[in-house]
């Protein structure tokens, strides 16, 4: 693995602040330490970079990782950004992370809260082989950590298709605003609303190809990546059978079916009804092959209560141990087994659910299974 010459690396100097990035307006917002630059930079899925073509100045949004003091910047070797930055070999660019909206009392004084951070420096092409490697590396692990080491290492051509650029970060400053609204001391006696919506960007549970063969499980990179944001999506094999808890694997119309037309709890249902349940709630499926075969889901507030229902296996594969393989699953997901109190609802299946830990109320109509738990 190509790694930086540190024989030709100055000494990190703990501030890159110069005259191109002297803060003039709110210059108590500034963040000129190493750290908090590199964090913002770090944390920004993609930049904006400056250049100019034809006299026209342009800025156009693109990946990027970090090395050290460098940035690294990717594309096709006709890429017209990418052209032109090697050519003026000179650069700017640009991250931003909004953290808020910020409503004042006053329109002249609403705002955002968020982090952004301005990069000045040097740019060279690429040409190493070695180091080349190294870049695609450094961004691809920039979007999902782990995600090479599941990957075919690229190709000589895919290798000369390609065109790296090294930005060496030269100058550079960071600014952040946070914090409620800053109105004129005469306008906090105006009776009209005031604060912050916060503003996240969050990793949704992963969506698999469909084009991918059904037996592959979840990559680790994505799984690991999406639970970073509360996504947890675990998948595990089961003999012949395939558990998961990823939601763009459940067969939606074979779901809608049973429970309208074989169910007796939710009978009837439409699809569009169901389409919102199933996006509020934990779903867990086993699949055989490319076919659904069980189906349960979870509604929780992933700390004290959940509550698990609908839960179904196709007659043709029931008495193999699937209902009960399935229960296990649902309660070992981390977004389930910490909560202290599940209750469930059954007509007739209450010698099931007691062998997995559930006892009846008094009316015999739920189950509720109870974890103690010092908080």
């Amino acid at each position: 693995m190509y790694k930086p010459n540190e024989e030709t690396v100055s000494p990190r100097a703990a501030s890159l602040t110069g005259p191109r990035t002297q803060l003039k307006r709110h210059p108590e917002r500034g963040a000129h330490d190493r750290a908090a630059l590199e964090a913002i930079i770090d944390a920004a899925p993609i930049c904006h970079v400056a250049f100019c073509v034809d006299g026209e100045a342009i800025a156009l949004p693109t990946a990027h990782a970090r090395v050290d003091d460098n940035i690294y910047l990717h594309g096709a070797v006709a890429n017209r950004m990418l052209r032109s930055l090697r050519d003026a070999g000179r650069a700017s660019a640009t991250f931003t992370l909004v953290d808020g909206f910020v409503l004042a009392r006053t329109a002249f004084h609403h705002s955002m809260n968020f982090r952004s951070a301005v990069v000045f420096g040097t740019v060279e092409e690429v040409a190493d082989p070695a180091e080349k490697v190294f870049a695609l590396h450094a961004l691809i692990e920039h979007m999902a950590e782990g995600r090479m080491a599941e990957l075919q290492p690229p190709s000589s051509a895919e290798l000369a298709s390609t065109l790296l650029l090294r930005l060496s970060i030269e100058e550079a400053s960071a600014k952040v605003r946070q914090g409620p609204p800053l109105d004129a001391p005469a306008d906090y006696a105006l009776d009209i609303w005031a604060g912050v919506i916060p503003v996240e960007m969050r990793a949704g549970a992963p969506v698999r190809d469909a084009r991918a063969r059904p037996e592959l499980l979840l990559a680790r990179s994505a799984a690991a990546r999406a639970a970073r944001d509360g996504q947890e999506v675990v998948e595990q094999r089961h003999g012949e059978f395939l558990l998961s808890s990823e939601p763009s694997r459940i067969q939606f119309e074979l779901v809608q079916r049973f429970l309208a037309e074989e169910s007796y709890w939710a009978r009837g249902i439409g699809a569009e009804s169901l389409r919102i349940a199933l996006q509020h709630s934990l779903c867990f499926g086993i699949y055989l092959g490319a076919q659904q075969v069980a189906f349960a889901r979870v509604v929780s507030d992933r700390s004290r209560f959940s509550y698990l229902c609908d839960v179904f296996v196709v007659a043709e594969q029931r008495g193999r141990g699937l209902g009960r393989t399935l229960i296990d699953f649902v309660m070992a997901h981390p977004s389930v087994r910490g909560t202290r109190r599940m209750l469930l609802g059954t007509r007739d299946a209450h010698p099931f659910y007691e062998r997995v830990g559930f006892r009846r109320d008094a009316h015999g109509r739920f189950m509720e299974r109870i974890v103690e738990s010092p908080g």
